[in-house]
C-alpha cells in the first residue's frame, strides 16, 4: 500500500508531517511518498533515523497557502503539492492521498483531477465526533458552505454507506441537524431535504431532525448538515474538549490530595482525552470523489498524520463504499437528479479539468501553430494582387487591340521606322532572366499562364497545317526563324506573349497585321479575328 502525503500542508508542516510519515512507515508498514520541496524534505529526513523505511520523495515546486482561494489555487498553482499528490492517485502511482493543508483547495483539486462519482454533484467531508456510545459521523464538516436539498440527500447517502461498511451497521440512523426535533422546525432547506429522505426509507434509515446537543448523545449515527454549520459545530466541540481537559489538569495538579486522586483516575482520564482528541481520528475522508482522499486537521501533529495515513490505507473499503453510493444515488426520487455535466459547479470543474489537461501530460511546450497547406501568408497574397495589377496594366484588353487591327489606317512615320530593319547590327537580344522573387514572399501562382499557353499551342498547330506565311520583309524573316521570336519568347514554347495575341509560329502580329490560318483564329482570350479583314487590309 502506497500513500501520497502532502508534506507542505498544515500549520506545523513540514516537520510534523515528516515525523508522522516516519511513524506510519514504521508502525503501519506502509509505503509513504512525501510530496513537496525535495531539498527541504531531504534536510528534514536527514535529522531522523529512516533506515529500513519505505519513504520516497516526489518533488512539487509550488505550495498552496492556507489563505489561498480554492479555485485560484487550482488554476494558478498546477505544480503544488496538492496537485501532484492527487495526480499520483489519478495515474495509479499511489493508492491514496493525505493532506493537512487548505481543505477547500484539496476539495477543488480533487473534483478537477479525480472527478466526482456518477450522480454526485459535490463531495463532502465526513468527520468523526465522540459520543456516549463511541463516535458519530458529521457530514459535511466544511467542504460546502451553501447547499441545496439535493446536496443534503447526497450527503446522507454517502454518510450512511460509509458508516455501514466501516462499523458493520446494517441500517445506520441518519438525521438532519436542526434547531428542534419537530418537523415544522428548521429552514426551507432542511424541510425540503427531510421530505425527500422520508421517501427513501428502502435505502436509508432516516430518523428526522437532530439537535446540536444530541450529536454527542448518540441520537443518530450520521448527522447531515451543510459545510458551514458542520464546521462550526465541529470546532465548537473541539474547543470545549480542550477547555475541559485544561480545567481537569488544573484541578489535579494543585495540592497533594488532588494529585493522589489523579493517580486513582488517570486511566479513565486518559481514555476521555483519547476520545476527545482530534488527533486520534487522524483525518476525515472526502466522500464522493473517484479516489481515496483524506483531509487532516490544519493543526495536525505527528500522531494525527500517522492516523490519517492509517485511514487512507484502507483502499478496498473505500472502493466498496463508492460502488454502493453510486447504486443508491441511482434510486433517488424524480426531480432530485444531479445537474447535467455542463451546468452549475460540475460544469465549472469540467472546464477546469480541460485547462489542467496539459499539466497532466507533463507540461508540453506550446509550439507555434503553422498555417494550413491551403493558407497563404498575408505578404504573399499582397504580392499576388500587385502582380496581377501589373499584368493588367502592361497587357491592354485583347478586344481593343483586335479592333485596332481591323481598322484601316496608314502607318505613320513612327510605325515605318519601327517596322524597318535596323541598320546597325542585329537587334538587341531581350533579357530572358526571370525576375528575382521577393525575399520571404511566396511566388504567386499565375493562373492565366496555362490557358494562354494552350491557346498559343493550338494557334501554332493550325498555322502549321495551313503552311508558313511568307515573310513580308527580311525583318519578318528574322523574327520567324526557329528558336527566335520578336516578343522575346521561343516560338511554340507555351509562354504568354506580351501583347496577349498568339500568331503563327507563336509570334505576335505586328500593328495592322492579324494572325490567320485560313479560318477564324481564336485568340488567347477566346475572341476570333476574321481573316477577311486581313485580305482587305493587304489589298489596301
Amino acid at each position: 500500500m502506497k500513500i501520497a502525503l502532502d508534506a507542505m500542508g498544515g500549520d506545523l508542516a513540514p516537520r510534523a508531517v515528516i515525523e508522522g510519515a516516519i511513524l506510519a512507515a514504521r508502525e503501519l508498514r506502509v509505503e509513504v511518498v512525501l510530496v513537496g520541496n525535495r531539498d527541504l524534505i531531504a534536510r528534514e529526513l536527514a535529522e531522523h533515523r529512516t533506515g529500513g523505511l519505505t519513504i520516497e520523495i516526489e518533488h512539487a515546486a509550488e505550495v498552496v497557502a492556507m489563505d489561498d482561494a480554492p479555485l485560484d489555487s487550482v488554476l494558478t498553482k498546477p505544480e503544488s503539492s496538492i496537485h501532484v499528490g492527487l495526480e499520483m492517485v489519478k495515474q495509479g502511482r499511489a493508492d491514496g492521498f493525505v493532506s493537512a493543508g487548505n481543505s477547500g483547495a484539496v476539495m477543488a483539486a480533487a473534483m478537477a483531477i479525480l472527478e466526482t462519482l456518477p450522480g454526485i454533484d459535490r463531495p463532502a467531508i465526513a468527520s468523526l465526533v465522540p459520543t456516549t456510545s463511541g463516535v458519530a459521523l458529521l457530514i459535511d464538516a466544511g467542504a460546502n458552505i451553501e447547499v441545496k436539498p439535493l446536496h443534503l440527500l447526497q450527503f446522507a447517502v454517502m454518510g450512511s454507506v460509509y458508516w455501514h461498511h466501516v462499523y458493520n451497521t446494517p441500517r445506520p440512523r441518519v438525521g438532519i441537524l436542526s434547531n428542534g426535533e419537530e418537523p415544522s422546525k428548521g429552514t426551507d432547506l432542511t424541510r425540503a431535504a427531510s421530505a425527500v429522505l422520508t421517501q427513501m426509507d428502502a435505502y436509508l434509515n432516516y430518523v428526522g431532525y437532530v439537535e446540536g446537543r444530541d450529536i454527542n448523545r448518540a441520537r443518530a449515527d450520521v448527522v447531515v448538515t451543510d459545510g458551514f454549520t458542520g464546521n462550526v459545530a465541529l470546532k465548537t466541540m473541539e474547543g470545549f474538549a480542550s477547555f475541559m481537559m485544561g480545567n481537569l489538569r488544573e484541578v489535579f495538579s494543585s495540592g497533594v490530595l488532588r494529585r493522589i486522586a489523579y493517580l486513582m483516575v488517570r486511566r479513565k482520564l486518559a481514555a476521555i482525552r483519547e476520545r476527545l482528541d482530534p488527533a486520534e481520528y487522524g483525518g476525515a475522508p472526502l466522500l464522493g470523489v473517484n479516489g481515496v482522499t483524506i483531509i487532516a486537521h490544519g493543526s495536525s501533529t505527528a500522531r494525527a498524520i500517522r492516523n490519517a495515513v492509517r485511514a487512507a490505507a484502507n483502499e478496498a473499503l473505500v472502493r466498496h463504499v463508492n460502488a454502493d453510493i453510486v447504486e443508491i444515488i441511482a434510486h433517488s426520487p424524480e426531480g432530485m437528479a444531479v445537474k447535467p455535466t455542463g451546468k452549475g459547479i460540475r460544469g465549472l470543474f469540467v472546464r477546469m479539468r480541460e485547462r489542467l489537461h496539459l499539466h497532466r501530460e507533463g507540461h508540453p511546450e506550446r509550439k507555434p501553430e503553422k498555417p494550413a497547406k491551403g493558407d497563404r501568408p498575408a505578404v504573399a497574397e499582397k504580392a499576388e494582387k500587385s502582380d496581377k495589377a501589373a499584368r493588367s496594366d502592361k497587357t491592354a484588353p485583347v478586344a481593343e487591340k483586335a479592333a485596332i487591327a481591323r481598322a484601316p489606317s496608314k502607318p505613320g512615320v513612327s510605325e515605318k521606322a519601327s517596322s524597318a530593319e535596323p541598320v546597325h547590327g542585329p537587334p538587341a537580344k531581350p533579357d530572358h532572366s526571370p525576375a528575382a522573387p521577393l525575399e520571404g514572399v511566396e511566388t504567386p501562382v499565375r493562373t492565366e499562364k496555362s490557358a494562354r499557353s494552350e491557346a498559343a499551342s493550338k494557334s501554332s498547330a493550325a498555322g502549321a497545317e495551313a503552311g508558313p506565311e511568307p515573310p513580308a520583309n527580311e525583318g519578318d524573316a528574322a523574327r520567324t526563324r526557329p528558336g527566335a521570336a520578336g516578343n522575346g519568347y521561343a516560338a511554340g514554347g507555351g509562354e504568354r506573349p506580351l501583347n496577349g495575341l498568339a500568331g503563327e509560329s507563336g509570334r505576335p502580329p505586328r500593328h495592322g497585321e492579324a494572325a490567320h490560318s485560313g479560318a477564324n483564329q481564336p485568340l488567347a482570350n477566346g475572341l476570333a479575328v476574321d481573316p477577311a479583314s486581313d485580305d482587305k487590309k493587304d489589298s489596301n
